[in-house]
């Protein structure tokens, strides 16, 4: 399971990005090292931060977003989307068949609680 996450705004945009920017770059930057963070950046208007993450259980990725300065201080929320990654770069199931089958081995490990 892959996770989409949408960081909105709660606080006071201009004080975040005076007070928090720094670390919330160094936090990306971890997490990217750490093969976690996929792809991040704002949207561009900048109201929203978008991050993908990796395959990681549910729980550790909520503790995992709590732990972004900016949701630490306040400053936003994130709404969480699962995602079933089916096609990337030209990889994975492009027939109903290869989909339904990686579908099932996602349920499987919903059922675990494991990600691989």
């Amino acid at each position: 399971m892959w996770y989409l996450t949408l960081h909105r705004w709660v606080g006071d945009r201009e004080e975040a990005i005076k007070s928090t920017i720094d670390d919330h770059l160094a936090w990306i930057r971890e997490q990217q090292f750490a093969g976690k963070a996929l792809i991040a950046g704002p949207s561009r208007d900048g109201d929203l931060g978008i991050i993908v993450f990796g395959h990681m259980s549910r729980t550790d990725l909520d503790a995992l977003c709590h732990q972004e300065p900016f949701v630490a201080r306040g400053y936003r929320e994130y709404e969480l989307v699962e995602w079933d990654v089916h096609q990337l770069l030209g990889i994975g199931g492009f027939d109903v068949k290869t989909i339904a089958a990686m579908s099932a081995g996602s349920d499987a490990e919903n059922r675990d609680g494991n990600a691989p």
